[in-house]
């Protein structure tokens, strides 16, 4: 095995990095907003919300077809 990578960061003083101090780690993980919000992930809906889509659907095409009927 080989030796570990020396760490670019180096104090100048106690709790001071330099400001060639980057985490170049291949591990990493990203930072910011939205980050832990479980944005793209889904979950199967429950029967609540699939009734509530039903309704939604039909009344929507209730909408629809009033409008193209008396335009």
């Amino acid at each position: 095995m080989s030796a570990p990578a020396e760490s670019t960061n180096k104090q100048t003083h106690p709790g001071e990095l330099t400001a060639s101090s980057t985490n170049t780690s291949s591990t990493s993980r990203p930072t910011g907003a939205g980050v832990n919000t479980g944005a793209g992930t889904t979950r199967p809906k429950t029967e609540a919300e699939k009734e509530a889509d039903r309704l939604y659907e039909e009344r929507i095409e209730d909408e629809y077809a009033k409008r193209e009927g008396g335009a």
